[in-house]
């Protein structure tokens, strides 16, 4: 027995009101709680654990906080391993297991300090060593921890803990520690009732209640005393809460939330047909064969090779999020067609809307230019070449330029540069000056050209009309101008 292992650091309830901003985020382990005196594990009762010589002998010889653990979603089978009784102990089976230290209680330091002391002192690399430390990760802000807990949810996990930064080990229930579990809210038919005990004694003790799948199981914390003096009735309809199903299907800690008088058990029934509720839902029971470890968020926890005993990495090891996908799937992604319009900015673009990314892709500096290699073929080549350097959309558009490998000068910059893609161009019509007309008749005033001086006055001529054949006018008489001017000067 060991009263210190009684005085753990126990976890309040995280809710939105309060800013996780800043917090360090580590996972929320379905292990078995164990307290290291130095010598020994012990649970949060104060009971020894029968651990087998090997699987404590790199520990420090200083009191550790963590929880033996085997793997997402193993809890029943870890817990069946360890609460064996010294004469059945099976010491093949903690080959498999790991204690995940999280805490140094005797520390005395900061809790960021307590870190450092911890992967200074526990042998993570040692394969003799069956203790690893937890990951931890700061909290970017409410988002940030929504979406870690939905990854660890996805992946069979518990929840999320979070320890306040600066703060101290207590050995109590604390604020510093919360935790953050999602949970599921169902309805259950009342089929009976438990009496009380202690202070409950003559009330309600628990309510028996039955799934729509009809298995069965009692809810007997969240009542309130008039509620324990006057339990819903049976045949009644109830909602309750649970964090998630034990491997028998049963909800695991339900608390009653309230009565469902709105609802009969038909209509619960019936509902039950068009959408499962989670209980409903058949659970994957994991493999009682404890051959992998696994990961936990933020950290990789590596297996142990069954022959010789050292820690291996391998695939399965790792976070879903880091694996490396298979070359089958790796070769169907590449084949698969993006039907996506591009963006008009191409690789440049900044946007982070979720809704732009879905509707317009964002080629790469690569693919971009084997894009526009592939669609200039099509395009008569432009007649300054690669020494061009106009920069019109329509003009880039029409006319392909000689890339960087065409080029045969080296010194050449704009055939240096990449070549931008119509289809990404920001204007797909350049609108016309109004002086573009004007502009070519001045250049071409040397080459006798001949301009229509009628003005159909006969058919209502508009005023814009009265301009354009003024300014004819003027033009054509500029050069007469010039050329007395000439002959003046010669006399």
């Amino acid at each position: 027995m060991s009263q210190a292992a009684t005085q753990v650091l126990l976890a309040e309830t995280w809710n939105e009101n309060i800013d996780p901003t800043g917090w360090w985020m580590s996972e929320k382990l379905d292990g078995v709680r164990a307290y290291w005196s130095g010598s020994n594990f012990y649970s949060r009762q104060g009971n020894l654990f029968h651990a087998p010589d090997f699987f404590k002998a790199a520990l420090p010889k200083v009191p550790l906080d963590g929880e033996i653990w085997c793997g997402r979603g193993l809890f029943q089978k870890c817990i069946s391993i360890v609460k064996k009784q010294a004469n059945k102990v099976v010491p093949d089976d903690y080959k498999l297991l790991t204690y995940l230290v999280f805490d140094a209680p005797s520390h005395g330091g900061k809790y960021e300090d307590r870190v450092k002391w911890l992967q200074a002192n526990v042998p993570q690399d040692d394969d003799k060593c069956y203790a690893t430390i937890v990951g931890i990760k700061k909290c970017q802000g409410p988002d940030d921890l929504k979406q870690c807990l939905a990854n660890v949810n996805a992946a069979g996990g518990e929840g999320i803990m979070l320890r306040k930064p600066g703060s101290l080990y207590e050995n109590k229930r604390s604020s510093t520690l919360l935790k953050v579990k999602t949970f599921y809210d169902e309805e259950a038919l009342v089929i009976g009732h438990k009496p009380g005990k202690g202070n409950c004694t003559g009330m309600l003790g628990a309510l028996e209640c039955q799934l729509p799948n009809g298995k069965r199981f009692d809810v007997g914390s969240g009542f309130n005393m008039d509620q324990r003096r006057k339990p819903p009735k049976i045949k009644s309809v109830i909602t309750f809460k649970f964090q998630e199903l034990s491997n028998a299907g049963i909800p695991r800690f339900p608390v009653f939330l309230r009565m469902r008088t709105d609802l009969t058990w038909n209509d619960v029934l019936e509902a039950a047909k068009t959408k499962k509720p989670v209980s409903v839902i058949q659970k994957v029971v994991p493999t009682t064969k404890l051959s992998k470890q696994h990961s936990i968020l933020f950290s990789v926890i590596p297996s142990r090779d069954v022959k010789s005993g050292k820690k291996i990495v391998t695939s399965d090891d790792e976070d879903e999020e880091t694996q490396v996908p298979s070359s089958s799937a790796s070769s169907s992604n590449k084949n698969k067609k993006d039907t996506r319009e591009l963006c008009q900015y191409g690789e440049k673009c900044y946007r982070t809307n979720p809704d732009h990314l879905k509707q317009y892709q964002h080629p790469t500096a690569k693919s971009k230019s084997k894009l526009t290699k592939t669609k200039s073929k099509t395009k008569p080549p432009c007649t300054f070449g690669s020494k061009c350097n106009r920069q019109s959309s329509v003009h880039l558009a029409n006319f392909s330029h000689p890339s960087k490998s065409e080029s045969h000068d080296p010194t050449d910059i704009a055939a240096q540069e990449e070549l931008l893609d119509p289809d990404d161009l920001v204007e797909i019509e350049e609108p016309a000056s109004p002086t573009t007309t004007d502009n070519l008749l001045v250049k071409d005033k040397n080459k006798d050209r001949q301009f229509d001086t009628n003005d159909d006055d006969d058919e209502q001529p508009s005023t814009i009309n009265k301009k354009t054949t003024k300014r004819k006018r003027n033009l054509e008489e500029k050069p007469t101008v010039r050329s007395t001017r000439k002959r003046i000067k010669k006399s």
